[in-house]
């Protein structure tokens, strides 16, 4: 055990990196423009975040595709890094806001490239405890997030606007660093064989328990049913086609589930701020309070919800982490005091989202799709990150502050709905699926 978290932090430290950048670029980018580019239009800056946000969503399935088809991921990931820390520094030296888009698109394409290479690649390197391994990168991502805010507003009340700037030059720092050292890392660090999850060679039982190291023998290639048998192809000689991502029962499901769930999250997160202050009349401290305990919580909750997953399903977790963002959103609707909805508010639930959508891909798709299918995920989450900001201020703006958490409810309660119907143990098996084998 000791020895196998050892060898994993060329893989984790990554996440802390993207994490640092993307808090700097994205969290502070729009009062940079704003007072030190001096652009006057709010709606070139949230331009600047939905151009962020498409662009991880296309880049982030390419980058995954093209992880599975590489012999050394983890070299690309501290090439694509390195590469990116060169550019984040463009953005202390920009004069304009078209400029500073364009590095953060740029940015942000680099960026896409590490959760599904490192954690695809986590999880074939321990496919016993795939969930317990992604959250290792999930929980150094969410520390760079919270180095990377509280970081930056500390410069900010030392140097004013010349703190961001300062930022942006430790963030690229960091990222070079953190590219240098996963690259000679990456000298001695032998790739998972793909073919490794999938056992190809030795017969199994048709029914083996959850969990057990002998599997079905099928191809590497072939799609995963709902139940973690191998969906057929319309060739039955094995022969045939590339099946398409999407038509993986667990991938198609999850982008319907992100699609819905992270869409009204992220619209009342957009509006967190004077919901708290116009709306119900709160101190604006409690807008700092309530994302910070909710960051600090998932870095605490992450690797014993990720032992959870492995061994009590993280379809089963990805169904809570539903379920807990459906009861929260009606809780904040219904009840409208500024202190609830910040405790309410700060309930770490993004973990059960991250850790079950990771868990399940990971025993549902095959080892030789695994970085494309972690890429989908990662990429859906951007675009209805996307999707979700411009949704919360639409709604805002059109019927009022009071009913963006009940539009949140709604759409959580449509993921709900998508994932208890497609994930939930006894749910009716995916088209192609032959083997009836429940999830146990």
């Amino acid at each position: 055990m000791g020895r196998r978290r050892v060898g994993r932090w060329p893989l984790v430290l990554p996440a802390a990196a993207e994490g640092v950048a993307t808090a700097v670029a994205l969290g502070y980018g729009p009062l940079y423009m704003r007072q030190a580019l001096g652009e006057p239009r709010l709606a070139v800056t949230t331009l600047m975040l939905a151009l962020s946000a498409l662009t991880w969503f296309v880049a982030a399935a390419v980058w995954g595709r093209l992880g599975d088809r590489v012999s050394r991921p983890l070299a690309l990931v501290g090439g694509t890094l390195l590469v990116c820390g060169v550019v984040q520094a463009a953005l202390a030296v920009v004069g304009g806001s078209a400029a500073f888009i364009a590095v953060v698109v740029v940015c942000s394409y680099l960026l896409a490239a590490i959760a599904p290479l490192s954690v695809s690649w986590l999880t074939l390197a321990d496919p016993e405890h795939p969930a317990e391994e992604s959250a290792g990168f999930y929980r150094m991502r969410s520390v760079g997030w919270t180095i990377g805010s509280i970081g930056t507003s500390l410069l900010v009340n030392l140097l004013d606007l010349s703190g961001i700037t300062a930022a942006f030059l430790i963030s690229s720092g960091v990222s070079v660093a953190v590219a240098l050292a996963v690259l000679t890392a990456a000298r001695g660090l032998e790739a998972p064989r793909r073919e490794a999850v999938l056992d190809t060679a030795n017969p199994a039982p048709a029914n083996p328990p959850r969990g057990s190291a002998t599997a079905p023998a099928v191809s590497a290639n072939a799609p995963i049913g709902p139940f973690g048998a191998p969906e057929m192809s319309a060739n039955p000689s094995g022969q045939g086609r590339r099946v398409a991502i999407w038509r993986f029962h667990a991938v198609g499901t999850l982008v319907a589930v992100v699609l819905l769930t992270t869409t009204g999250n992220e619209a009342f997160f957009a509006v967190v701020g004077p919901y708290l202050t116009e709306y119900l009349s709160g101190p604006p401290e409690y807008v700092g309070i309530s994302i910070g305990v909710a960051s600090f919580l998932g870095i605490v909750i992450m690797g014993p919800l990720g032992r959870v997953a492995d061994r009590w399903g993280a379809e089963r977790v990805l169904v809570a982490g539903c379920l807990i963002y459906a009861a929260m959103y009606a809780l904040i609707a219904a009840w409208r005091d500024p202190l609830a909805t910040v405790v309410l508010f700060g309930s770490p639930v993004f973990p059960f989202m991250s850790l079950g959508a990771t868990g399940t891909l990971s025993r549902r798709t095959p080892a030789a799709r695994r970085s494309e299918a972690v890429g989908v995920y990662e990429g859906t989450a951007a675009l209805a990150a996307a999707i979700g900001s411009l949704l919360g201020g639409v709604v805002a703006d059109a019927a009022g502050l009071g009913w963006v958490p009940v539009m949140a409810w709604m759409l959580a309660m449509g993921g709900l709905l998508v994932a208890w119907g497609r994930l939930r143990p006894g749910s009716a098996p995916a088209r192609g699926d032959r083997s009836g084998a429940p999830i146990h």
